[in-house]
């Protein structure tokens, strides 16, 4: 009797969508995210210094800001009209202040076309002294400055002036030519010595890089200037301010010299406190000098308070995309494609299952 051979076959067990979704497609889906990811974080780490830290590290065409500066013991000149008549003071150990407001005006270089390398900013500054329990006006001084947006430095491009009014004409600008920084030192600014406008000599001098210092927490570099004692005009002045016994008006030269020390907060070239030692006399031979200004002014605790509590974060958010961003998005993005890429193509070779 013949026998019969029957052949068992294992089958094979089906396998349902849901196991190529989990081990197939979602690799890739999660790979291609990481790629893209990492991608992105990749090119904004490549980009970083040249084009976002090109783009944050400009000053704004729009600047509003007031500062105020104080002295105690000040000795000063104060000239005003009593009943239609000028008359000068001679003010011995009086506290002053100082209040000087910028204003940025964005028209003036849009309408020379500049706005994206140039900023115009008008400044005023207000004098006065406390005299009989209230502060008097001791002098008003008006400028428009146009600085690089970028470097600080002045540019003259846009109609710059400065006050050169009087008693007779208070208002009276005329055109100025201005060189070195300004209002602020470059953004970055370095351990070195750069060259910074002053008024009164109306010529940009050296101030020098003396020290590291902080200021509340905030890391500042100090520098310093030194001028003079110089003289900067020659004049009339009434004879009774050099002598009681002297009359008419007698020829003087004003004598000038100061030490400004500057603290700045280096990422963003801010300054943050301010302060001036400063003389100004008139001399004449046979005379005693007399003093015009002569004391130390520098910014009020309530101007360099807010001078910190406003550019700190601003100089650790310009600090992290010039110094860490390029590296973060760099370094993990190229993680992030190679985890990606991983993903993907492992994810293509998956093979469904065997029962």
């Amino acid at each position: 009797m013949a026998r019969t051979i029957v052949t068992i076959r294992r089958p094979y067990s089906l396998v349902r969508s849901s196991d190529f979704i989990e081990g197939n497609d979602m690799r890739r889906i999660i790979g291609g995210i990481l790629v893209v990811v990492g991608a992105l974080l990749l090119g904004i780490g490549l980009l970083a210094k040249p084009y976002l830290y090109d783009r944050l590290a400009v000053v704004p065409l729009d600047q509003d800001s007031t500062s105020v500066s104080v002295g105690t013991g000040v000795d000063a000149i104060r000239a005003h009209v009593v009943d239609g008549e000028s008359r000068i003071d001679k003010l011995a150990g009086v506290d002053v202040k100082s209040t000087r407001t910028i204003k940025g005006i964005p028209g003036v270089v849009r309408d020379v076309g500049v706005e994206d390398t140039d900023a115009f900013w008008q400044t005023s500054v207000q004098s006065q002294a406390l005299v009989d329990g209230e502060y008097v006006d001791l002098s008003y001084s008006d400028a428009g400055v146009s600085v690089d947006r970028r470097t600080g430095e002045t540019t003259n491009c846009c109609g710059d002036y400065a006050s050169a009014g009087d008693l007779t004409d208070p208002t009276r600008v005329e055109p100025r030519t201005y060189e070195g920084q300004y209002f602020k030192f470059p953004f970055d600014t370095q351990q070195q010595d750069y060259q910074w406008w002053d008024s009164a000599v109306q010529r940009a001098e050296p101030v020098s890089f003396v020290q590291e210092d902080e200021i509340d927490g905030l890391p500042v570099y100090v520098f310093r200037q030194t001028i003079g004692p110089e003289t900067i005009d020659a004049l009339e002045i009434p004879g009774s301010l050099l002598s009681p016994t002297e009359t008419g008006n007698v020829p003087v030269e004003v004598v000038y010299s100061n030490t400004r020390t500057l603290w700045v907060e280096p990422v963003t070239g801010v300054v943050i406190q301010g302060s001036e030692d400063v003389s100004a006399t008139y001399e004449a031979d046979g005379f005693e000098p007399v003093a015009r200004t002569v004391g130390t002014i520098g910014f009020s605790p309530e101007t360099v308070a807010d001078n910190v509590e406003t550019w700190a974060p601003k100089a650790s958010l310009l600090s992290f995309v010039r110094d860490w961003l390029t590296l973060v998005g760099v370094v993990l993005g190229v993680v992030l494609i190679g985890v990606g890429a991983f993903l993907v193509l492992s994810g293509g070779r998956a093979r469904p299952r065997r029962a």
